[in-house]
């Protein structure tokens, strides 16, 4: 066999011939008439050596771009939809799922980007840079369901609005004082009762 040589012509394969690289043919280079394959048949993987890497159409548009110690990225009709960056990853344009997404901490929206629920968008939740805003804009009820002891609306991590317990006790405070809560046979105030209408009772 040969040590080694020089070509300075083209090698030219007919259709499904193939070039095959390794003791066992274990690299496989050819075209079938319809296709081309570099078909990696072999123990091990198939590595691809490069400081930068380029995938690109006929028309010398990028679809795949991977730099060494920066970014890679994915293109769809020459337009970077998705990159790689020191932080994680940057999303150009929508990003739809087929499944859950699961998110391992926290999720970030700037202001007035928009958590949206629905098939009509009906449930929105967001920060408009002035006021945090839950809307719902759909058709039915919107629901505060729990399993637990109560639902609080609170100042900060302490300081009661309303509670709301179950199988219980619903309470309205003023300034953290409790004013008004239901009790079994009717509801209880704590201080004054301003009225400014009639107050009509059989009892």
């Amino acid at each position: 066999p040969l040590a080694g040589g020089t070509m300075t012509g083209n090698i030219v394969l007919n259709d499904s011939v193939q070039l095959q690289v390794g003791t066992s043919g274990d690299l496989r280079i050819y075209h079938d008439g319809s296709n081309s394959y570099i078909n990696d048949v072999g123990a091990g993987g198939l590595v691809v050596k490069t400081s930068d890497f380029y995938l690109r159409n006929p028309s010398n548009a990028d679809m795949i771009t991977a730099s060494s110690a920066a970014a890679v990225n994915l293109y769809y009709n020459n337009s970077k939809k998705f990159e790689t960056t020191s932080a994680g990853v940057t999303v150009t344009g929508a990003l739809t799922t087929t499944t859950d997404v699961i998110v391992g901490a926290n999720a970030t929206f700037v202001d007035n980007g928009k958590a949206i629920f629905g098939a009509g968008s009906d449930l929105q939740i967001y920060h408009d840079g002035s006021h945090s805003k839950i809307e719902d804009l759909g058709t039915g009820d919107l629901k505060l369901i729990t399993n637990g002891a109560k639902i609080n609306l609170q100042k900060g991590s302490s300081e009661n609005l309303a509670s709301f317990i179950v199988d219980g006790a619903n309470e309205f405070y003023y300034d953290a004082i409790k004013r008004l809560e239901t009790v079994t046979d009717g509801a209880k105030v704590t201080g004054n009762l301003e009225v400014t209408g009639t107050i009509t009772g059989s009892g």
